[in-house]
């Protein structure tokens, strides 16, 4: 069976027509003959509009085509309980849930960062100061610190892996935040003050776990910085962000999304 992954695909910042996103995605899959397809997160900015997303492409799709989507810090900035995003939602909300695809076990987690990326540079308490001033998921639902929110999100995923691993199954990762210590190193940023970003891209921490489990496949988006996969140990790492062409900001290579997202798509045979 082939899988595809992609994240950040921001249609409604990006102004991406909906039908059109839906009719290419939809052609270009079955052409592909994917039987699962996995939104990483980011994919609107509400988490109701991914959903539905979800659900009409996969009204296209169906028999064919599995559709699944994670929930990235945009969806979350909706104001959506933390409850509800911890909740089966729907049977395409991939969070907390697995899938068996021949010696393959997929296991889906939003995930959740714990500032490890940082690397102690910079005072808890200013990393959560900055947040809380000027960072996207200020918006977001504060039950727990981060640190408890990434350690809860990080036990979910060891108990998943564990559990793939102790049935035979191989497990492959996918979460909307970054465990890649490797990516996350070669960012570059204008000003020395803006590294503290590095806080909010998700957890070295849980990435060096997933090596030590032998984890093969670890995928995830958030970081609008294109990588080529690349190895540590026994375990690969995808960046699968498709990210943002607006007035002011150019991330992509081609000038057309779907294009793009063609050329981001991870496809992998398994």
């Amino acid at each position: 069976m082939r899988l595809a992954v992609i994240s950040d695909l921001h249609l409604d910042i990006n102004q991406i027509n909906e039908e059109d996103a839906l009719n290419e995605m939809a052609q270009f899959l079955l052409n592909q003959q994917i039987g699962v397809f996995v939104l990483a997160g980011d994919t609107y900015n509400h988490l109701k509009d991914t959903a539905a997303f979800a659900e009409k492409l996969s009204a296209r799709l169906s028999p064919v085509t599995k559709v699944y989507y994670l929930a990235g810090n945009h969806e979350m900035g909706d104001k959506t309980p933390d409850q509800v995003l911890e909740s089966p939602l729907d049977a395409h909300y991939l969070h907390r849930k697995s899938l068996d695809i021949g010696d393959y076990r997929l296991i889906g987690n939003n995930g959740w960062y714990d500032y490890s990326f940082d690397d102690g540079r910079h005072d808890e308490a200013l990393i959560h100061r900055f947040k809380q001033s000027f960072w996207y998921d200020r918006r977001i639902e504060e039950v727990l610190s981060d640190n408890s929110r990434a350690a809860r999100s990080a036990k979910q995923i060891q108990e998943a892996v564990l559990t793939a691993k102790a049935a035979g199954q191989k497990p492959i990762m996918i979460t909307h935040f970054s465990n890649d210590q490797q990516l996350i190193d070669q960012l570059p940023f204008s000003r020395p003050e803006l590294t503290v970003l590095k806080a909010f891209l998700g957890s070295k921490k849980l990435g060096q776990q997933l090596i030590d489990l032998q984890v093969p496949i670890l995928v995830s988006g958030h970081v609008h910085w294109q990588q080529e996969p690349h190895r540590v140990q026994q375990t690969t790492f995808y960046n699968v962000s498709l990210g943002y062409r607006t007035r002011r900001i150019h991330e992509w290579r081609q000038g057309d999304f779907f294009q793009e997202w063609r050329e981001r798509l991870l496809i992998l045979d398994l």
